[in-house]
């Protein structure tokens, strides 16, 4: 599990967002009449980085810091500002990307710029006696612990005052969404004035959210009424625009309000006299719409259209996010037909798809026994599907090879997860979805087994406080989670978990009496086998995984390509199947929790395998598929975990497999 040191250091959630607009009409100079019926010439248009950091090392996980990056991203985006998000880089990537922006953005004087932070931040008297005041990239060392290293990696708000003072445009605005002293910086009240050519001078500005020692709330109510700021609230003196000096006396008044003064906002501008005349201002300008409707014709035309990896079912015209989306067609006595669509910001979409027919084929007959008492529904992949008594499905996934790992520099583990080819020469049926409470229910009231061993062991590792994982005596698999709430309690629908890998093997053994069949925990290359569906690809899915295909907790630094990918945060497990399935109408294979599998785990053998089992002995079992408090890269189909078979998470749980006699 992602072991995180406690720290009682203010929480100060880090967002970088660096907003660059663009042109807001053609590219051309905007300008705004001003008193004495002249015109103000401003920008021509903003340059944007967005940046945020929620998934740290060693400092705990601030969950809500990359969903707010990329709100804040979304309303500057809907107001015709073009952002790129970066999440959680470390220290020289940080670096990198602001040294990249100087030399890139930073050199057009008729640009505005915003530069948006709230994180982890660290604030200490030095030994000349003065105030000196950090911000944290993801892989800063905590300062009690690595003094030199957190040094080298923290990046002092100095520093981001000079980046301020190299940009070469006349407006930069500063907004940091975190408290610290903030001695780098000359503060003043924030004046209301009415715009005159004064404010086309150059100008640094600044607001922080709170003075230092103030804890700044996950819900940030700083980042909430800078966006009803924007959309209006901050025009104090009604003239149609938003300056820099008006948006920090409204978030002033706003934040000490609601807070009930527990947090006190700060605006200053840049202490040189020649970077602070002027005043930054927000055009007005139309609010676009990103969603696109979409419209698939089909021939036949009565075929059915899925969308595979989002939940809403498809209507013509639906609304939806710009990005790629998994379609499949299908009717009956027509091949069925799947492919990869992207859908662009604000237009409309249309696709004509034609089904051929289907050559008219004997049904293959399974041989041996199977279990269940239902037979004949058709899977993904055109087998029967078995059902048994309990309710579980399983779909028949045929024999195959396929290249098993990651290769060298694909973000992967190399000499965990070396390359190899795996041929699977037996067919098996695997579960849909991993087994859940009320499955695992049914076994304990049937047998009235008390051997679970998180209960009468060393107990269950939980997420505590803070994003720490602790192990906690005596929580068992039907034991109250850290993470329920009245609004989100376990049902007997969610997968079950703090379970082991030796109770997992009671409920198979009783299973199998029970139902006449061979179930059994997948091997470590069935497994991945399975996930990977036929896909060569990080995920099933592709390249990037969605929150609406998996449910996990932060894109991670591996995948920056991704942003748009991770849009929601729950924070919990739910209930099985909830999202779109992979490509073989498995459910969950990346995310939601981890999985017990049958091998122990070892170095993957070097060259060709068959069937492959693990080795005979080991000390810990393999896991596979990432959970939903991990970040993306966990729940690659290559990613392996393993842990003590006597060790229990209420992160981890299983899914079975049926072979044939």
């Amino acid at each position: 599990m992602k072991k995180v040191v406690l720290s009682f250091l203010p929480m100060l959630v880090f967002i970088l967002v660096i907003i660059s607009c663009q042109a807001l009409a053609a590219q051309e100079e905007k300008s705004i009449p001003v008193q004495g019926g002249q015109n103000l010439s401003l920008y021509k248009d903003c340059c944007a980085l967005v940046v945020g950091v929620g998934n740290y090392d060693q400092w705990p996980d601030l969950p809500n810091a990359v969903n707010d990056a990329k709100e804040v991203s979304r309303f500057f985006r809907q107001r015709a500002f073009k952002v790129k998000l970066l999440t959680d880089p470390g220290s020289q990537e940080l670096k990198k990307a602001l040294d990249d922006f100087v030399r890139e953005a930073g050199q057009e004087q008729d640009r505005a710029i915003v530069f948006y932070y709230v994180g982890h931040g660290k604030s200490r008297v030095i030994a000349d006696g003065t105030r000196c005041d950090w911000i944290i990239p993801r892989d800063c060392p905590l300062l009690q612990d690595n003094p030199q290293g957190f040094d080298d990696r923290a990046i002092d708000l100095k520093a981001l005052v000079k980046f301020s003072t190299l940009l070469r445009s006349k407006h930069v605005l500063m907004l940091f969404d975190a408290s610290f002293s903030g001695t780098a910086f000359s503060y003043e009240p924030a004046a209301l004035k009415i715009i005159d050519r004064t404010s086309a001078l150059p100008v640094r500005q600044y607001i922080i959210a709170g003075k230092e020692g103030e804890r700044i709330s996950e819900q940030s109510v700083f980042k909430q009424f800078l966006l009803k700021g924007l959309e209006g609230e901050a025009d104090l003196i009604y003239d149609g625009y938003i300056t820099g000096s008006e948006l920090g006396h409204y978030l002033i008044d706003m934040v000490e309000k609601v807070t009930a003064g527990w947090q006190h906002p700060q605006y200053a501008k840049a202490s040189d006299p020649a970077l602070a005349g002027g005043d930054f201002i927000f055009l007005p300008v139309e609010v676009k719409s990103e969603s696109v409707r979409l419209f698939v014709e089909t021939d036949p035309k009565d075929a059915q259209v899925k969308i595979l990896n989002i939940n809403p079912r498809f209507e013509q015209g639906m609304e939806l996010e710009p990005g790629k989306y998994h379609l499949e067609v299908s009717a009956s006595g027509c091949t069925t037909k799947q492919e990869w669509i992207t859908l662009e910001p604000g237009e409309d979409k249309k696709f004509e798809i034609h089904l051929e027919k289907e050559p008219a084929k004997e049904q293959e007959q399974e041989p041996g026994k199977a279990p269940g008492k239902e037979q004949g529904k058709e899977s993904g992949k055109g087998e029967n599907a078995l059902f048994n008594s309990l309710g579980m499905e399983f779909v028949f996934i045929k024999p195959g090879s396929f290249v098993m790992g990651s290769p060298a520099g694909s973000g992967g583990e190399p000499d965990d997860e070396k390359e190899h080819r795996v041929t699977i020469s037996k067919g098996f049926y695997i579960q849909t979805m991993e087994v859940t409470m009320g499955q695992f229910r049914k076994f304990i009231q049937a047998t009235g087994y008390g051997g679970i061993e998180s209960e009468k062991k060393s107990g269950c590792w939980v997420k505590a406080e803070g994003g720490i994982w602790r192990q906690k005596k005596g929580i068992g698999w039907d034991s109250r989670r850290t993470w329920e709430s009245a609004e989100s309690a376990q049902t007997e629908r969610h997968p079950v978990t703090c379970v082991t890998w030796n109770d997992a093997q009671a409920f198979i053994k009783w299973l199998s009496r029970k139902e006449g069949a061979v179930y059994d925990l997948p091997t470590e290359a069935e497994w991945e086998y399975a996930c990977r569906a036929g896909t060569i690809t990080p995920f099933s899915f592709g390249r990037c995984l969605s929150t609406d295909q998996a449910n996990y907790d932060g894109i991670g630094p591996l995948f920056a390509d991704c942003q748009g990918s991770y849009r929601l945060a729950r924070y919990r497990p739910i209930e099985t199947g909830s999202l779109a399935p992979n490509p073989w109408r498995l459910f969950d294979m990346h995310g939601n929790v981890a999985e017990w599998c049958q091998d122990w785990y070892a170095p993957y053998p070097d060259g060709p395998a068959t069937d492959p089992k693990g080795p005979p002995e080991g000390t810990e079992r393999v896991m596979r598929g990432g959970h939903w408090a991990t970040d993306a890269r966990g729940c690659c189909s290559a990613r392996r975990w393993s842990l003590p078979p006597d060790a229990a998470s209420e992160a981890v749980g299983f899914r079975l497999v049926v072979r044939r006699r």
